[in-house]
């Protein structure tokens, strides 16, 4: 069987995305979308699988989770060349999952292939179509020191290397979900620029998409993990700075730079709301802030996105 929950215009510009208009739906039959806090749901037609989101955008989180289904052991959804299992006892898995829209993503249907596994063994294949709606990223031009936008040749390797490190880190896959609740941001009570995918015009010649959030904060003060994980980096980078990155399992990373120190190691297990570091203007940074960006299974997404999300 195969349907689809509406179509998407295509549009000129990626986008992150409101909190309504969420799908276009093609048919009166077709489920539509609704309110659950800051978040709207929906259900997938002929599935025990709900989806969690802000909106259907570039740059947002899903939540799918599997309800009481009977008959149902376990639901397989293969978005992009990922899978993702819910329910069952593979891998550990647990009955839901977290799938990103990335920041560059296309104003398109995403399909989304549904493999049903029942208590007496046979499987059931259906497909679906989530609507992803366009938004308009802002624009911002930097001036920075010439050695950030251009590295000097002696540093051009330092960087090609620590590029190749930070995306071996983000290849891990981790079947054990290590976080605990839902996310929370890294410096609580400090208000974020609205800069997820700015497009970024550095001296006027360069431009780079800004997948994270800048939150402004005194030199000094204390990031704290935004949940429960193991740190895989904890090192200084020549763009990053001092940089943490943690691994919450299942694909999902949380990405913190710019520090002035950092107050943990690789290899490390941290609880949510742990301190992990103290915010500085280290790398390419022109004052004391936190980057803070979200992967999930390398996917960028908008961190509060994440944040947003009912895991509790």
């Amino acid at each position: 069987m195969k349907h689809r929950i509406g179509r998407a215009r295509l549009a000129g510009a990626a986008s992150v995305f409101a909190l309504a208009g969420i799908l276009v739906l093609s048919s009166a039959s077709a489920p539509r979308p609704r309110p659950v806090g800051d978040t709207h749901s929906v259900a997938l037609q002929g599935s025990p699988v709900e989806l969690v989101f802000r909106s259907l955008q570039p740059g947002e989180a899903i939540l799918a989770f599997l309800k009481d289904g009977p008959g149902v052991r376990r639901v397989t959804l293969q978005v992009r060349d990922a899978k993702y299992v819910l329910g069952g006892t593979e891998w550990g898995a647990k009955p839901f999952a977290l799938i990103g829209i990335d920041v560059a993503a296309k104003a398109e249907p995403l399909d989304i292939r549904v493999t049903e596994e029942k208590t007496d063994g046979t499987l059931a294949h259906f497909d679906e179509a989530l609507a992803i709606e366009p938004k308009e990223f802002p624009r911002q031009r930097f001036n920075v020191a010439e050695a950030m936008l251009n590295p000097p040749p002696q540093e051009q390797e330092r960087v090609a290397r620590e590029a190749d490190l930070v995306q071996s880190v983000f290849d891990i896959f981790t079947p054990e979900w290590m976080a605990t609740g839902g996310f929370q941001s890294p410096l609580p009570g400090r208000k974020p620029f609205p800069n997820f995918g700015q497009l970024r015009i550095y001296n006027k010649t360069r431009q780079a998409v800004h997948a994270g959030v800048d939150i402004a904060a005194p030199w000094g003060t204390p990031a704290l993990a935004s949940n429960a994980g193991r740190v895989v980096l904890a090192s200084n980078l020549y763009l990053s700075g001092e940089t943490v990155i943690i691994d919450h399992g299942r694909g999902v990373f949380t990405f913190y730079c710019h520090f002035s120190k950092i107050l943990v190691k690789r290899g490390d297990l941290v609880k949510r709301g742990q301190p992990i570091a103290r915010v500085g203007n280290t790398g390419r940074s022109t004052g004391p802030h936190l980057h803070w960006a979200v992967r999930i299974r390398d996917v960028r997404v908008d961190p509060f996105s994440l944040v947003d999300l009912p895991l509790d």
